[in-house]
Order: C-alpha cells, then sequence, then structure tokens
C-alpha cells in the first residue's frame, strides 16, 4: 500500500512545475541560448548525450507528478534522487530546488 501524503497535491503541484522549468531550460541549452539556470557539470560528455537523457529525467519527473504511485512510488526519496538528476544533466537549479522543495515537505511529513 502506497503512502498518502497530507500535502501531497502541493507535492505533485511542485513536482509538475519543476518538470516544467526543467524541460524549458534543457530546450533553452540545446538552443544554445544562455541562461542562468543551466549548469553543465558534466563537461566530457556530448551535449546532446546529457539532453537525451534530461529529457528522459524529465518525463520520469512528469510521470511522477501526474499519476503518483502509478508505478514510480511518490516518496521523499524518490523527490530528492529525481532533483538531483534534474540538476545533473542539465535541467537547471529551479528544476532541481523545486523537487527538493517537493522532498522536504515529504520528509518533514513522514518525521513528525
Amino acid at each position: 500500500m502506497a503512502k498518502k501524503y497530507k500535502n501531497q497535491q502541493l507535492m505533485a503541484a511542485l513536482t509538475i512545475i519543476g518538470a516544467i522549468v526543467g524541460l524549458i531550460t534543457l530546450i533553452l541549452g540545446l538552443a544554445g541560448i544562455e541562461n542562468y539556470a543551466f549548469v553543465d557539470p558534466l563537461l566530457t560528455f556530448n551535449a546532446i548525450v546529457v539532453a537525451i537523457v534530461g529529457f528522459v529525467i524529465v518525463g520520469i519527473t512528469f510521470w511522477l507528478g501526474f499519476k503518483p504511485n502509478d508505478p514510480i512510488p511518490f516518496h521523499w526519496a524518490m523527490l530528492l534522487i529525481l532533483g538531483i538528476l534534474l540538476v545533473v544533466f542539465g535541467a537547471g537549479i529551479w528544476a532541481g530546488v523545486l523537487l527538493i522543495i517537493a522532498f522536504l515537505i515529504g520528509l518533514i511529513e513522514d518525521i513528525s
């Protein structure tokens, strides 16, 4: 049985907004438009490979936001992992920050 958070709608909304911001940042990064949210820590990889992996992670994040617990568990640990992966694979700092905020809401709710 999947855990139901009290603030699950807020967490899902933050997840979806983070995925939208990540998608926009990835598109701007591929278009070569400089933006302050784009961080490229994987300089050894090809930019196209990083963008493809970033699009896959954004897709998984959308999936998690629109269909919680089906099949990806909507858990605070999953939000932390996806938030870190969004930042690492070029979806931007703000996308990761939104998922980290959702992670903190879930963690605080789980602790109390």
